[in-house]
């Protein structure tokens, strides 16, 4: 007879709804339609960037924008910047919001190559709110960094109340854990950050990342916490390319956001955007603490304006976003089993000590001892099952 102690069963209960999860995909953003699916910002950048978004026909006009053939293995979509004149207005570049928003779902980034580790460079992608006044509805920052980075770092920007609490579960570093973009003790608008793992041999933002090929980025979303994975392009897992991701095989992400953060209070209805800033409040308000970037010129704009031909790799190259969302008949599955769960495991907290016999007898030991000593203790119709007790004949 296969024996189980208590605390297998416990974790086992657990356990029962994470390996359900089954995701079908809702949105496909790629080469045959992207510049369809987003919206082009044309207005004064609010990060107070040396930068100028030109909306989608003088982008296209002026080759900001492209789907590119050629380049790569496969087709991808090409968004860059200006990196042939002077203008004293600013570079001209690109900001894209989707046209859809999203609550809750799996979102993953296939990036060829980005835009970053670039003196006075500032990309990113993120997913902002659509309504109300920022940081209502959230901010999540899946990629993004500044000048020089050589490591990516994912960002939450909240309303008060939502912090980082626990700090496990995931192999990055807190860098600030109040996500309040007014929270004391951090720098106003910096929420609460979690740092990729420097490796050297294998860097995540800037061009020894793009040397690598680039790779995938995914963020879950899921009323209970925000996580972000990231994989090098040799590293990406089979079921991503398959088109069938189950998170559960992948270990543990880079980030997660979760105790401490009511999700679905402060985040709702986001859009993802793309875009490439120069300056600003963080790379222009950065620049003097780079060595590197401040030995190039006494101000980020003054180093953005007068060196074009700078930028000509500050590009991003996208082979796909995919946003995809669990099964209908997948999450009633799961809230049912988590439903079960719970009554098991209040179950066993209430019932233990009948079959301890002051810490002398367990569970096992009792199913050796066969149904008379389980009968001894009111439960005659307990026996082994698959979830192992046959839950609804030992209630």
């Amino acid at each position: 007879m296969h024996k189980t102690s208590a605390l297998t069963l416990l974790a086992s209960t657990s356990l029962i709804p994470s390996t359900l999860a089954a995701y079908t995909l809702v949105e496909s953003y790629d080469p045959t339609n992207f510049f369809s699916k987003f919206h082009f910002w044309d207005k004064k950048d609010p990060t107070n960037g040396f930068v100028q978004y030109k909306p989608l026909r003088s982008a296209a006009e002026s080759g900001l924008i492209a789907i590119d053939t050629k380049s790569g293995t496969v087709p991808a979509i090409y968004i860059g910047v200006d990196h042939s004149t002077k203008d004293p207005a600013g570079r001209a570049s690109v900001r894209i919001s989707s046209k859809k928003s999203y609550n809750h779902g799996l979102f993953i980034f296939d990036i060829e190559h980005s835009p970053g580790g670039i003196c006075g460079t500032w990309p990113a992608f993120w997913m902002l709110s659509d309504g109300g006044k920022w940081p209502e509805g959230g901010e999540i920052d899946i990629f993004e960094g500044a000048n020089d980075d050589r490591h990516n770092k994912m960002t939450l920007h909240t309303t008060p109340g939502c912090t980082i609490q626990k700090m496990s579960g995931f192999s990055g570093k807190v860098d600030t854990p109040n996500c309040d973009v007014n929270a004391q003790g951090q720098g106003k608008n910096t929420g609460c950050g979690i740092k990729h793992p420097v490796v050297k041999t294998q860097e995540t933002f800037g061009q020894g990342m793009n040397k690598g090929g680039g790779g995938v980025w995914v963020t879950s979303w899921t009323s209970s916490q925000i996580s972000v994975y990231h994989f090098h392009r040799a590293q990406v897992p089979a079921d991503i390319n398959s088109g069938k991701p189950d998170p559960t095989k992948w270990g543990m992400p880079v980030a997660k956001f979760a105790e401490g953060c009511a999700i679905d209070k402060y985040f709702k209805n986001l859009n993802i955007i793309f875009n490439i800033a120069f300056c600003g409040d963080w790379a222009g308000g950065a620049w003097s603490s780079s060595k590197a970037c401040s030995a190039k010129a006494p101000t980020c704009q003054q180093y953005v304006q007068n060196n074009p031909q700078t930028f000509k790799d500050a590009y991003w190259m996208i082979r796909s976003v995919k946003v995809y969302q669990e099964d209908a008949g997948t999450q009633k599955q799961m809230q049912k089993m988590k439903m079960v769960g719970r009554g098991i495991q209040s179950w066993l907290s209430r019932r233990w000590q009948d079959f301890t016999e002051a810490g002398t007898v367990n569970v096992d030991q009792a199913w050796e001892q066969g149904p008379e000593t389980l009968e001894k203790r009111g439960f005659g119709d307990c026996k082994p099952s698959l979830l192992p007790f046959d839950y609804w004949n030992c209630r």
